[in-house]
């Protein structure tokens, strides 16, 4: 454009002179060249005065397309509410401590920190008071670090840090992760309210140069994770067992889904004897992995994930079905046991869910027994009546499982609809060197018995146990004393041949060959 102002500028001095050469020395004007060169004098200048003001216009706007590159550059790399730096700031900005860890002879230092439940400070104050205390927590954390650190808001109630630190001092480190520990807890006064919420931290250190930034910070967050599962009030380090642990569990997870699409999860089956007569009267339907490379895996190991990953619905159902199918061709008086877990009774189409089981395989509802933990009536105890209700109106029949470890029992027996009451196994196993578990066994037989209600109990591993239960009032009893879960062709040969016609320890001795 200045370009443009110059030539412009030449012209107009040329074409000036070429107005004078028309003019003699007397003044006079000599001939029609003078209009032209008149004419082209002022278009010269209006023509350097549109250019000027061109170019006046042009480095406006270039300065404004500046100052908004910025504003976005800004934007993209910093949290709006806290001022902090975001994720991608974060992560451009902690790359860049790098040189300087090699200068100070340090170590690349990252903390993750989460507020615990602070979802509850907004539901409960609003997101105006919510956001108001971000802001002074972030303000509280920027100022409890070193000027050098970097801190960063990376999502609605996460944060972290990075800093450089010699390799030698590891209790700093660890003092500055108590400092930002103490730092966002502390309680905030807005309005005429009070509000303190707690936090968790996960600290890692670069312990080699191919460690990335961005593996830092999954180290950072791997060690939060273990912090929140122990539930630890201080600021926890990454080590390497976090990180098997993390990657063995997904490799579960992603195991159960599979497994699930292949119809790997199966059931086994426990044998429930008449403690008065030795007859086998039902089966524990118990869930089991057949893992293609591992083998059996047993359901401590799969079910919490399951439940924790929100798929323990369909590995119920799975292992369900194979169990209705096969127990419809044993004898229709072997009842049969299925365990609900307590994330199901969230389910409130469970009751139909397992209604459609029966009618799909055959299986009568009579010959079904549901088993539920006291512990999970709590969660939501008007959804579980109406699920316990819905099933006892199909004729299944209702166990009171771990019955005694909960908080409300008897309230449970007489506002809820169960057929049987099943003593956990830990007052069982302990009832010979124990005085108080045989105390529970004997008030809650007692009780049953006034109630019209049978009791089973779960783990008798031997003769003496099983003469004591029976001596209490027990009804039915299981564990591995009358045998170990089998698979289904076991439970269906052991039928056939009869052997839960014997009594007492013959039928022990039997059935203990089978497992």
């Amino acid at each position: 454009m200045l370009s443009v102002v110059i030539g412009t500028i030449i012209l107009l001095i040329w074409n000036g002179s070429l107005f004078l050469r028309t003019f003699n020395l007397d003044g006079d004007v000599i001939g029609p060249a003078t209009r032209l060169a008149g004419t082209a004098l002022i278009l010269n200048i209006a023509l350097l005065l549109f250019g000027w003001r061109r170019y006046i216009d042009l480095q406006r706007e270039s300065e404004r397309l500046a100052e908004s590159e910025a504003r976005a550059a800004l934007m993209t790399t910093t949290d709006a509410m806290t001022g902090l730096l975001n994720r991608k700031g974060f992560a451009d900005r902690a790359r860049m401590l790098d040189p300087v860890a090699g200068e100070q002879d340090g170590r690349l230092v990252m903390f993750s920190v989460q507020l615990h439940r602070f979802k509850s400070v907004n539901d409960c104050h609003g997101f105006d008071i919510g956001d108001e205390v971000l802001r002074r927590i972030a303000a509280e954390l920027a100022a409890a670090i070193d000027e050098g650190a970097i801190v960063a808001r990376m999502s609605g109630d996460e944060f972290a840090v990075a800093l450089v630190r010699p390799t030698a001092e590891r209790q700093q480190v660890e003092d500055i992760g108590q400092a930002m520990l103490e730092a966002v807890t502390r309680p905030h006064e807005v309005g005429p309210r009070v509000i303190q919420v707690s936090a968790f931290i996960g600290m890692a250190m670069r312990d080699g140069p191919e460690v990335t930034v961005a593996d830092l910070l999954r180290r950072a967050d791997i060690a939060l994770d273990h912090a929140k599962t122990a539930r630890s009030a201080s600021a926890t380090w990454f080590d390497s067992g976090m990180e098997r642990a993390l990657l063995e569990q997904s490799e579960i997870e992603q195991g159960i889904r599979y497994g699930i699409e292949q119809g790997q999860f199966i059931p086994y089956f426990e044998p429930q004897i008449d403690l008065a007569t030795g007859t086998i009267v039902g089966f524990e339907a118990l869930a089991r992995w057949v893992h293609p490379a591992s083998g059996m895996i047993m359901p401590d190991v799969f079910i919490p994930i399951a439940e924790k990953i929100g798929v323990i619905g369909p590995l119920s159902e799975q292992v369900m079905r194979t169990a209705f199918l096969h127990a419809a061709k044993w004898d229709p008086g072997i009842k049969l046991s299925v365990n609900i877990s307590p994330v199901q009774l969230a389910d409130s189409w469970l009751a139909q869910r397992i209604v459609r089981l029966l009618a799909e395989t055959g299986f009568p509802a009579s010959r079904l027994v549901v088993e539920i933990t006291e512990s999970s009536l709590f969660a939501d105890i008007d959804q579980a009546r109406t699920i316990v209700t819905s099933l006892k109106n199909q004729g299944i029949r209702l166990a009171l499982d771990d019955f005694g470890t909960g908080f409300s029992s008897l309230s449970h027996l007489r506002t809820l609809p169960f057929d049987v009451i099943k003593i956990d196994r830990s007052f069982i196993s302990t009832i010979h060197r124990d005085r108080e578990s045989a105390a529970i066994v004997r008030a809650v037989t007692t009780l049953a018995t006034a109630l019209d209600v049978p009791v089973t109990v779960e783990g008798i591993e031997d003769a003496a146990t099983e003469a004591a239960v029976i001596e209490m009032g027990c009804t039915i009893g299981q564990g591995w004393y009358f045998g170990k879960p089998m698979a289904a062709e076991q439970a269906t040969e052991l039928l056939r041949t009869g052997l839960g016609v014997e009594v007492g320890g013959t039928v022990a001795t039997n059935l203990r060959s089978f497992g």
